[in-house]
């Protein structure tokens, strides 16, 4: 399993040296401009087969060389010609068969020796030709042969021509689907991937690292759990890991403390990137986000004895201790007091949770104060736990 990715090459906001320790899932998210598509580029980036900005590491710090599928968050079908060397490396069909390069497939040529037979034919009189030519006979060329099984994603990805949709029994363009149904044929090969791999019991030889940018884009909220649950099973799965970075919430707090999963947020520092401690989310300004960490901070001062009295109302111990986070990020509350009488002020996030939990006052915030008081609840969470 890789326990660690350590960039070795700069790239953009990417700084050599930096690190982030993996779990089996690992989301990583932030506002944008924060570095994510960056350090998934610099992990992804290859020269050949080689690996030219990252290292891969295991528990011991030994090097591992995985094999990557890169999910790009836009172009997942770049281009017609997918199997032209200038497609993306997020091309559907490349990714596809790498994919299919891990369920124990083996190609056999039976013409494999008279093919050989010919090209070496074609190389030496080649060489016979540079002789002549450059009239000296210490120049020439040779060719090496795969003496090993042939690569299953190669062949696989040279057999497939296309991919195309169907509509109606008509043939139709990745491209003229949108955005959201190929996203959905993504969502559709991962977890056929994963049904195979149970249903043979197949265990892959090699770690797969999946490289997944903004999984719930175009996707309405029962594919973003679908798509979910099958990264996940993916994840469980042998020599199997998931990266994903995302804006959004359900990725982030469904991964949040898991047992084989971690969360990180990445933020921009002047030129360069820079990541949280784990389980601290940024540049995701959801209401549901704001109220599960309210709950995980309640939770975590009740088991560390920090607060006593979880009373909600305006200078009462709660609302004290998290002032001593807030700064000048206080809130006057018109309910409290016009109800109750009271004049002073609330911490800026029982503020926001007064207002989530009873809409319609007179009341309101804005998405400034909503990812301000987020940033208060990580703050405590990361002091307090």
């Amino acid at each position: 399993m890789i326990k660690k990715i350590k960039i070795k090459k700069s790239h953009k906001t990417i700084q050599k040296d930096f690190e982030l320790d993996l779990e089996k899932t690992t989301v990583i998210t932030g506002k944008n401009n924060s570095g994510k598509t960056n350090f998934i580029q610099a992990v992804n980036a290859k020269k050949d087969v080689e690996f030219t900005n990252a290292e891969f590491l295991d528990e011991k710090d030994k090097l591992i060389i995985p094999i990557t599928i890169y999910i790009a968050a836009e172009n997942i079908n770049p281009s017609d010609n997918e199997s032209n060397s200038s497609a993306k490396k997020s091309s559907l069909i490349q990714n596809l068969a790498e994919l299919f390069s891990n369920l124990g497939i083996k190609f056999i040529l039976e013409e494999q020796p008279k093919i050989i037979q010919e090209i070496k034919t074609l190389i030496d009189k080649a060489d016979e030709n540079l002789k002549e030519f450059s009239g000296k006979n210490d120049h020439g060329i040779k060719i090496k042969f795969n003496e090993g099984e042939l690569d299953p994603a190669t062949i696989a990805q040279a057999l497939i021509k296309k991919i195309i949709g169907d509509e109606n029994g008509e043939e139709v363009d990745l491209d003229d689907l949108g955005q959201g149904t190929q996203r959905i044929i993504v969502a559709s090969i991962l977890k056929a991937y994963v049904d195979i791999l149970i249903e043979r019991n197949k265990h892959s030889q090699e770690p797969i690292l999946i490289l997944f940018e903004e999984p719930e884009i175009y996707l309405h909220p029962e594919l973003k759990r679908t798509l979910n649950i099958t990264l996940k099973k993916i994840a469980e799965q042998d020599n199997h890991q998931v990266i994903i970075t995302t804006h959004d919430p359900y990725f982030a707090y469904t991964n949040l403390n898991g047992e084989n999963s971690v969360v990180y947020s990445f933020l921009k520092t002047a030129e360069y990137t820079e990541k949280t401690e784990p389980g601290i989310i940024f540049g995701i300004e959801d209401e549901l986000l704001h109220i599960h960490l309210f709950e995980k901070m309640i939770q975590i001062l009740k088991k560390s004895g920090k607060v006593k009295s979880f009373i909600l109302d305006p200078g009462k111990e709660l609302d004290i201790y998290i002032k001593g986070y807030c700064g000048k990020e206080l809130r006057a509350n018109t309910w409290y007091k016009e109800k109750k009488g009271i004049e002073d002020k609330l911490s800026l996030p029982l503020h926001i949770r007064h207002l989530i939990h009873h809409p319609g006052g007179k009341d309101k915030f804005t998405d400034i104060d909503l990812e301000k008081s987020i940033e208060i609840l990580n703050l405590i969470l990361s002091k307090a736990s």
